[in-house]
């Protein structure tokens, strides 16, 4: 991860990555998400819609749908570490052109997900990192956070799975979608704690590797 980083760094690339490989975001929620969604004055961001293609018999194109599954709706905290990914995000916003994507083309229209899809194995080869999909950058997250906290739990909680699923992995039974109505706050704190320990992780070893 460290090492797509700091290939993708300063370019268009370099928010997609830290979404998808930092967050563990899925292609269209990446697509889909728009300044705002972003809560400066909390520290974090709504996941609250998709970008998905659709096809009429006069064009094809992307438009925001909503997301398939309720579970999939969550809040997410922007990390210490991972905040200057969206202040320098930010200071590359045109803002004369009238768009709410934060992925965008120049012209504010959103990207395609062909474009992730195509152009992602692209710029791995120029990078001369070994081939993956975008979607594994979410499996990497997932691995990474488990390994680090074994808070498996609120791992499933930031990307967006089903309570019945991650109960099922737990070995509980029912009860957990009361708890976490009652306890909101807490378990958004605990996101931020697990993305915290993975951030920091990816930071630290970016800069050993900088001081060979």
């Amino acid at each position: 991860m460290k090492q797509l980083l700091e290939g993708v760094k300063d370019t268009q690339w370099e928010f997609i990555i830290v979404l998808g490989g930092l967050y563990g975001m899925r292609r269209n929620e990446v697509l889909g998400l728009r300044w705002s969604n972003i809560d400066e004055g909390q520290g974090c961001f709504h996941i609250m819609q998709q970008l998905a293609s659709r096809e009429t018999k006069k064009a094809t194109g992307e438009t925001l749908a909503e997301l398939k599954e309720d579970h999939s709706l969550r809040t997410l905290p922007i990390t210490n570490e991972a905040s200057i990914y969206f202040e320098r995000q930010k200071a590359r916003r045109n803002t004369s052109i009238n768009s709410d994507f934060i992925v965008c083309k120049e012209d504010g229209k959103p990207l395609s997900e062909g474009h992730i899809s195509r152009d992602f194995n692209k710029l791995l080869k120029e990078l001369g990192l070994p081939y993956c999909r975008f979607h594994d950058l979410r499996h990497a997250a997932a691995t990474n956070m488990h390994q680090l906290t074994g808070d498996f739990y609120t791992v499933g909680e930031i990307l967006g799975h089903s309570l019945k699923g991650i109960g099922n992995q737990l070995g509980i039974v029912g009860g957990l979608e009361a708890i976490t109505e009652r306890y909101v706050d807490v378990r958004l704190e605990r996101k931020r704690m697990v993305l915290e320990t993975y951030h920091k992780a990816v930071q630290k070893k970016a800069a050993k590797e900088r001081e060979r």
